[in-house]
């Protein structure tokens, strides 16, 4: 009974520590603008697709709408009790990423009863609290990312193959490959090959799960997104072309051959990292079973030179449960001499440790949605009574302004790319400009700006953490403004932009 109360209480701890992070953080950046964006559009806009946002801002490549459809529908319900309750059009943001993040940690819940099954009771409760004490699995779990979109897939196709439910790893993993993310095939393909290598499962079972289960998915994905995008699609087929095979993802910088292994994933992994290792030594078990495919899977993505963390988020679980198997054999043996005592410590030590770092970097992740605070102060500042105009630069949009945060309908809120942010003839169509704090403060200091408008609220960015050690803590979160909020002077007169755009 003591057993599963911990067990319960380890994955509470994960979905507190999930609504931690959306709390914290609610806002998004560009890179979950479009699944963001497809949801709210489904959830206000419905069948009118006229008004959807990626026919005007589509986005370096297409991305598929099954995602954001199974979170509007999760959402819709909560969407329309919050408005009868008279709450703002931005709790809805909120729903939708909670509504992802449940996904994911049903799907997380899934993956550490596998892991429970197959390495023991023990096991599942450090696995459980080593993801929780860490930060970037819990935080990508709520966020809009491609990525987050096929996590709860990735995590459900992994539990079924820990259990030899191979039906369920097929259809999963195809869903997961044909409509969110291809490179996934590169993790779920060993998976695969080992159950053949073991005879776990045929070959010819292996096609007559993997060929209808593929054709179904991939017909699904370019029926609806076709339906979406106005054209004939298959919006991952794009992905992959563009990513892989043309290397144009390249554009978005490059890092080195083994930057996975020695950056992102000990930074995914935290002071855990070590204990992977000492888990693949003390159980035999662990290195076929959870270390090899990601392994592979890390190794063959790292020929792509555009790399981030979010990439390989996939694999965190496997690790964190590996380095789970070596936390269970301290504790289990931690009667047999001090030596285990203190073993048992450092175990605790080192969540505590884990624990400390996430909420550093929760906190400078706190400060990066500049452009979502400063469209919140807005709302705050300006009486809703009044008649806003407003425009949003790149760097507002990219970093938390969303579809979400147009809270008024009678404002109008606008984030062409057509104007020059520093066009200020332009510029006086609109009462109110979110700017980049380059951009507004020159403006303001040395151009026109300073004769046409003044600030109203300045949002500062992480840039940085520095250390001195004649301070405590020898350490401090370093700001500076990155968004900032004007508003046009009431004695300068409006013009009209081509199109008939008047304040």
């Amino acid at each position: 009974m003591v057993g599963v109360s911990l067990h319960a209480l380890a994955l509470l701890m994960l979905g507190a520590v999930c609504c931690v992070h959306l709390a914290v953080c609610p806002f998004t950046k560009v890179e979950e603008s479009f699944n963001l964006q497809a949801a709210h559009d489904l959830l206000y806009h419905g069948s009118d697709l006229q008004q959807y946002d990626h026919h005007e801002f589509p986005g370096v490549v297409p991305r598929s709408f099954l995602g954001p459809l199974v979170i509007a529908v999760m959402a819709a319900p909560w969407m329309h009790l919050s408005h009868a309750l008279g709450a703002s059009k931005f709790v809805s943001q909120y729903i939708v990423r909670g509504c992802l993040g449940v996904c994911v940690l049903l799907a997380l819940c899934r993956y550490i009863g596998a892991v429970r099954a197959a390495f023991g009771h023990h096991v599942s409760v450090f696995t459980a609290l080593v993801t929780a004490s860490q930060f970037h699995l819990l935080f990508y779990s709520s966020r809009s990312l491609p990525n987050s979109m096929a996590l709860p897939l990735v995590l459900e196709a992994m539990a079924a193959w820990l259990g030899s439910r191979h039906a369920a790893f097929v259809w999963c993993s195809a869903c997961a490959v044909l409509v969110f993310r291809v490179e996934i095939a590169l993790l779920v393909g060993p998976m695969l090959l080992l159950s053949l290598w073991r005879r776990q499962l045929s070959v010819a079972d292996a096609l007559r799960l993997a060929v209808p289960a593929g054709l179904f998915f991939l017909g699904l994905t370019v029926a609806v997104d076709s339906l979406f995008w106005r054209r004939p699609l298959w919006p991952e087929g794009e992905v992959f072309w563009f990513n892989a095979i043309l290397n144009k993802s390249s554009q978005w910088g490059t890092q080195p051959l083994p930057w996975y292994f020695v950056s992102a994933l000990p930074r995914a992994l935290a002071s855990s990292a070590p204990l992977v290792a000492v888990g693949a030594w003390c159980d035999r078990r662990v290195l076929p079973v959870l270390l090899l495919p990601p392994l592979i899977f890390v190794s063959a993505y790292s020929a792509l030179p555009h790399k981030e963390l979010r990439f390989v988020i996939y694999v965190v679980p496997a690790l964190n449960a590996a380095a789970a198997r070596a936390c269970a054999l301290v504790f289990n043996t931690v009667h047999k001499s001090a030596w285990r005592k203190l073993a048992a410590l450092a175990v605790c030590g080192h969540l505590a440790l884990n624990g400390a770092y996430s909420a550093c970097l929760l906190y400078a992740s706190s400060h990066n949605y500049p452009g979502g605070e400063a469209i919140t102060r807005l709302h705050e500042l300006v009486p809703p009574s009044q008649n806003v105009s407003i425009h949003m630069d790149v760097a507002a949009v990219q970093t938390g302004v969303s579809r979400f945060t147009q809270i008024h309908d009678h404002w109008r809120y606008d984030k062409r790319e057509d104007l020059d942010p520093s066009d200020v003839d332009g510029s006086l169509a609109y009462t109110h400009l979110l700017r980049s704090a380059e951009v507004a403060l020159a403006g303001l200091k040395e151009g026109p700006f300073s004769r046409t408008h003044r600030i109203l609220h300045v949002a500062r960015g992480f840039v940085g953490v520095s250390f001195d050690r004649r301070r405590f803590p020898p350490f401090a979160v370093e700001l500076r403004p990155a968004v900032v909020l004007l508003v046009r002077n009431p004695y300068v007169e409006s013009v009209e932009l081509p199109g008939g755009l008047v304040a």
